[in-house]
């Protein structure tokens, strides 16, 4: 059996409801943003992985040794070619990329999933948007605490999409 996976990391209900709030009083699109339960930021997309080869990927994925980080939010972005309008950290930190980065190379390895793309970090706000979004006002900056990431499951139930942490790991707070 396959699954849709990614890895990636996921909000806290009070980051969800500010970027909700603000979505409501400053964003218009024209169609529905992705819902709230769904934002996060991918950290190395699988596509369809064999049952089979979950346990290599839980086992890989405990053996990082990242470092808890933060990240700062205050900008949004659109790529016009996938209608995404999106998010984006205001930096890279080095322990955000010593995450992405050996996920990326696993998948590939894997023979999962390659992007040639270099890793744009991005919170996906709305998809599928034939012109971008209007802001009324910016995002009041915010920030992430991130002291773990997850295994998704990308699939669709009665709710419609949902993404569903299959494994969790923590990082180091040292």
């Amino acid at each position: 059996m396959e699954q849709r996976l990614f890895f990636g990391i996921g909000l806290d209900d009070d980051t969800r409801t500010q970027i909700g709030q603000w979505l409501v009083e400053n964003v218009t699109a024209t169609k529905p943003s992705t819902h709230p339960d769904n934002w996060h930021l991918t950290l190395a997309f699988l596509a369809m992985v064999q049952e089979s080869q979950v346990d290599t990927l839980v086992d890989f994925a405990s053996s990082l040794e990242g470092k808890a980080f933060d990240l700062r939010f205050s900008e949004t972005g659109f790529w016009s070619n996938n209608g995404i309008f999106y998010l984006k950290p205001d930096n890279q930190p080095q322990p955000l990329l010593d995450l992405a980065h050996p996920l990326r190379a696993l998948a590939k390895k894997m023979d999962l999933y390659h992007d040639n793309r270099p890793f744009s970090p991005h919170i996906t706000l709305f998809r599928g948007c034939k012109t971008q979004p209007q802001l009324g006002n910016k995002i009041t900056p915010f920030t992430l605490r991130v002291s773990k990431f997850h295994l998704y499951h990308s699939h669709r139930n009665e709710k419609g999409l949902v993404y569903e942490p299959i494994a969790s790991f923590l990082l180091n707070h040292s």
